[in-house]
């Protein structure tokens, strides 16, 4: 026997049968061990997520496509208040993603801000639906400052836990799939299509059926469907833990970005050398996750 053949492994494909079991983009399951591929992630994940995405975005549309007419009939707001506050409600919409997705980046990861917020969101949509069900708070003065009140509470809670979560269930879909798998790959980018897909049905759902139910029916009627929708996506959502892959968290992106603008502006006067190879270019870095993958250095913007 020649040194080449004691070196040789004596199970090669037992090791490799091993490793195909795992998926190699640095994905965990639910008690942070390597995720196993027959048992986490892939549709069995998605279609629990999608569900999620489909009440996430009914509910807010329902109260956005009619929250004037909600505020001039209910609240008994001018057309000019009205319309000023359904400016500031929508622009604190897209404020608030830029919360979530900090702290899904940073702290705690796209799984637990969606299991944060999704309770603030349906609190925010019981309050709303309340008192859309109870005018007769608006009947005196008195009432009518408290009911008020509690409107925009629960709307300013559903417009944090809109927002919160929409950074999180898209990408949280696509962490179930390994981008170093030929075979998962394409569902990856199937499932983007599917996700636009359930936004699309469900913008045109409450925009139409649930928009009609509130004029013609009650706001009550309106606010409670998608209300009960939400409520039942939470514990649909927890029942699928088991299955759901994670990412482990890391750099602060906020840190990165200050990080980028002061050595942008320190070395903006630096003459870049010809040979790429002499670029900082750690192989290694704490800054960096497993399924992260570099650009190339261009001259073009």
């Amino acid at each position: 026997m020649d040194a080449t053949d004691e070196e040789r492994p004596l199970l090669p494909l037992q090791s490799q049968d091993v490793g195909s079991e795992y998926t190699r983009d640095g994905s965990v399951d639910i008690n942070k061990e390597p995720a196993l591929k027959h048992s986490t992630g892939n549709w069995r994940a998605c279609f629990l997520i999608l569900g999620v995405e489909f009440c996430e975005n009914m509910t807010y549309f329902v109260i956005s496509r009619n929250l004037v007419t909600f505020l001039t009939t209910v609240l008994h707001e001018s057309k000019v208040d009205a319309a000023r506050n359904v400016s500031a409600w929508v622009g604190a919409c897209f404020l608030t993603p830029v919360v979530g997705a900090f702290l899904a980046d940073t702290y705690w990861g796209r799984y637990w801000t969606i299991v944060v917020f999704l309770p603030v969101y349906i609190t925010g949509m019981l309050i709303v639906t309340v008192s859309a069900s109870l005018p007769m708070f608006s009947t005196s003065s008195e009432h009518g400052n408290v009911h008020r009140s509690v409107v925009y509470l629960g709307l300013y809670l559903a417009a944090l836990g809109s927002g919160a979560m929409k950074p999180c269930t898209s990408s949280f879909g696509a962490d179930q799939f390994d981008s170093t798998d030929l075979e998962e790959l394409p569902k990856k980018a199937s499932f983007f299509s599917w996700s636009f897909y359930m936004t699309t049905v469900s913008t045109l759902l409450s925009s139409t059926v649930l928009v009609w139910l509130q004029d013609n029916v009650g706001w009550g009627v309106g606010c409670a469907i998608p209300t009960v929708f939400m409520i039942i996506s939470f514990p649909v959502f927890i029942a699928g833990s088991r299955v759901y892959r994670f990412r482990n968290l890391g750099f602060s992106p906020l840190k990165s970005l200050c990080q980028v603008i002061v050595a942008a502006v320190r070395k903006c006067h630096l003459q870049l050398p010809e040979n790429k190879s002499l670029l900082y270019e750690p192989s290694n870095s704490s800054s960096t996750t497993e399924a992260s993958h570099k650009i190339q250095p261009t001259n073009q913007f």
